[in-house]
């Protein structure tokens, strides 16, 4: 072999070599994004986990104590005493008051176990989308909020507009996400806590048609969500901001609830001024 031969020969194991560093390179860049990614998963898991932990922990401390105070209230009418009408109907409110209570959170259990479901919901009742906004405000009781301005914006065609549906659901889906307005709206739970508001936030249910679809827009002027996270929002137990109070499960179950009336809920990640959530359903 020449030297020339020689010389070609270790110039082509070189370039090799480099293709082959350069291959190498590139499988260990791709291996630490997967590691990276497979270290965000485990701990967005264990977040979810300590979240589901917390859940059953608040639930059922908070299940306890009305039940105590139930457990008192049939200790003292069965104990054969003697109460003055307005001691009795103190009593009867406080049983009413608590029985309500341990209602709502049975509830909320049973809201999260179905929200993995997708059974369709039997739509069967003819109601206008008017219906569903008024009695979700009353139930999200967003009206007597003291630290927001809230208004309703219909137009003119959705007015009179008829939903075949399931009205208490749909209600419900919307009353969660006015739910949530109002608390990210609201300064944060923590003293001198991130994003805190500092004026009178302004929340605005907008309603419109679009082809077969009524949509209901919750717009609010609260500390917004990265369009990152439009998605992970809607994970069971994930609280962006532990500076305000929850359980994470709301807008699980409101997306669930639309899915299976056969709409959808979905983060407007075009939208600056805090958050807007679109919640469509079929007409």
């Amino acid at each position: 072999m020449t030297i020339e031969e020689s010389y070609k020969r270790l110039q082509k194991e070189h370039r090799q070599l480099q293709e082959d560093y350069a291959q190498l390179n590139t499988m260990f860049e791709k291996m630490g994004r997967g590691y990276e990614e497979a270290l965000n998963l485990f701990d967005q898991a264990m977040e979810s986990s300590r979240m589901k932990t917390d859940f059953i922990q608040q639930i059922s401390h908070e299940i306890r104590t009305p039940l105590n105070i139930l457990c008192g209230f049939a200790q003292v009418f069965t104990s054969g005493m003697d109460f003055d009408e307005a001691t009795q109907q103190e009593m009867k409110k406080g049983i009413v008051e608590n029985t309500e209570r341990i209602t709502s959170l049975v509830n909320k259990m049973l809201e999260l176990a179905e929200a993995g479901s997708c059974i369709p919901l039997e739509r069967n009742e003819q109601v206008q989308a008017i219906q569903i906004a008024a009695r979700a405000a009353d139930n999200s009781c967003i009206l007597q909020s003291t630290h927001l301005d809230f208004d309703l914006d219909i137009s003119p065609e959705a007015e009179t507009a008829m939903l075949t549906t399931a009205f208490a659901p749909a209600t419900r889906a919307l009353a969660l996400l006015l739910d949530n307005a109002m608390k990210f709206t609201h300064p944060a739970e923590a003293a001198g806590g991130a994003n805190a508001v500092k004026e009178k936030a302004h929340v605005v249910l907008r309603i419109t048609l679009d082809d077969n679809m009524v949509i209901f827009a919750v717009e609010d002027t609260g500390i917004g969500i990265a369009p990152k996270e439009s998605e992970h929002i809607f994970e069971e137990f994930v609280q962006l901001d532990n500076y305000y109070d929850g359980t994470g499960i709301g807008l699980t179950v409101a997306r669930s609830i639309a899915r299976r009336l056969g709409g959808d809920i979905k983060l407007d990640t075009n939208y600056s001024n805090g958050a807007r959530f679109v919640y469509t359903l079929p007409i």
